[in-house]
């Protein structure tokens, strides 16, 4: 059986930056790095904010979740994890578990 890649570098942030926009706009005024993913509706709705808009949104609206940015928020294919509070790839397993279903040498699944 041929080994796992390598892994990629880890990745604490993806770049997003806060979404915030005045009153009923398209235009983005905020350029600070978004520190909150939040979920605006049930239908998966979400957006980015900066702690002074988080607290803003937090202030103003009802929303559905939220939660600190992670590596996997904004990823194409990820999943929003209400239970772990996070964004993460459904049904895969971390690594380091997927490395434990590695045939034995006596051809054996642990």
């Amino acid at each position: 059986m041929q080994p796992f890649p390598p892994l990629g570098r880890p990745v604490a942030h993806r770049g997003q930056t806060c979404g915030y926009s005045p009153e009923d706009t398209e235009a983005t005024d905020c350029t600070t790095d978004a520190t909150w993913h939040i979920m605006w509706t049930p239908d998966g709705d979400a957006g980015f904010a900066c702690e002074p808009h988080m607290a803003q949104a937090r202030a103003r609206f009802v929303f559905v979740d939220s939660h600190h940015v992670g590596p996997d928020c904004g990823m194409p294919g990820s999943r929003w994890d209400h239970d772990r509070k996070t964004c993460r790839y459904p049904d895969e397993p971390p690594a380091l578990s997927a490395t434990a279903t590695q045939a034995t040498p006596a051809g054996r699944r642990r």
